[in-house]
């Protein structure tokens, strides 16, 4: 069989057209070797020791890090945080991107406007986003407690008040990723023929029910990518709690993304560190995982 295999591969390589194809993938596999492979195999040789500061020796501790790891208090507080985030997050955004969606559909003059309106804070980044967020939750001359004052109503401190923290660098991120989620689900709706809309407008149904018996099913496949895709980013939350809280008021904003940032750069302890990582790559494999065999079942159902 090996020697079947490498018959082939070197018939392929002699041959002038389909030796190109090894030749176009070549830049990939090395990209993938040099950025991916091994950055995670260092990351799990480091995961197994001790490393104290970078010109400190390393000591083999085997599954010690991850043992102190899962016996630190913090950490089990910061993972709480991950899923909270993600739960407040996915499911609002996914949602409210999909009736914007909707919006911009029906929407004859100025629709072009409109879509490039939703898209620019996607552009924008989440350093900018995150730092224009930090201002407008400013508890004295921020434009939120503003608003609040001039309509008599009481003010908040939005990001260091520990049950108000967490959800206010959350509707950040669900402003900022809008424009994306609503470009992948235009791409969606856009494809949907308009004779069903015909057909259900004929029947007298109303766009409630347009919305969850046609619009919904026949975007199923592109609702699924988003919430995969949008659960996997914010399973990795760091930037936005970086730029807005730095994981207080008393780790009440402190992700297990974060957590690798304090074990690498604030305690220099890049074993721990390594470790961290891992723990949060395993859970989002399984996660990932999940969700994928969840939703293709649905979107079977679905159709």
């Amino acid at each position: 069989m090996k020697s079947r295999l490498l018959d082939r591969f070197i018939n392929d390589i002699t041959h002038p057209v389909r030796k190109w194809g090894y030749i176009f993938v070549l830049p990939g596999i090395f990209s993938y070797l040099l950025f991916i492979f091994f950055p995670t195999l260092r990351c799990i040789i480091q995961s197994m020791h001790l490393i104290r500061g970078v010109n400190n020796p390393w000591k083999f501790v085997g599954l010690g890090n991850f043992i102190e790891i899962l016996k630190d208090d913090i950490f089990w507080k910061a993972l709480i945080n991950t899923f909270a985030y993600v739960l407040m997050t996915v499911p609002v955004g996914t949602f409210l991107s999909l009736i914007v969606s909707v919006m911009l559909v029906s929407i004859v003059k100025w629709r072009g406007f409109f879509r490039s309106l939703y898209f620019i804070p996607s552009v924008a980044g989440v350093i900018a986003m995150g730092i224009v967020f930090v201002w407008m939750y400013e508890p004295y001359s921020g434009v939120l407690n503003l608003i609040l004052m001039k309509l008599g109503l009481p003010q908040f401190d939005w990001l260091r008040d520990k049950s108000m923290a967490l959800p206010s660098v959350a509707a950040m991120t669900v402003w900022r990723t809008l424009g994306y989620n609503v470009v992948i689900f235009l791409a969606g709706l856009l494809a949907i023929p308009n004779e069903y809309y015909e057909s259900a407008e004929i029947d007298g149904v109303n766009p409630v029910q347009r919305l969850f018996h046609i619009t919904i099913p026949l975007v199923a496949p592109s609702m699924w990518f988003i919430i995969i895709h949008n659960t996997i980013q914010n399973l990795q939350a760091f930037r936005e709690i970086f730029i807005m809280t730095g994981g207080g008021p008393g780790h009440a904003t402190t992700t297990v993304g974060y957590r690798v940032y304090q074990y690498a750069f604030l305690y220099l302890s890049f074993g721990r560190a390594s470790a961290n990582v891992l723990i949060l790559l395993a859970i989002i494999l399984i996660i990932t995982i999940f969700q994928f065999r969840f939703f293709e079942e649905r979107t079977r159902v679905s159709f």
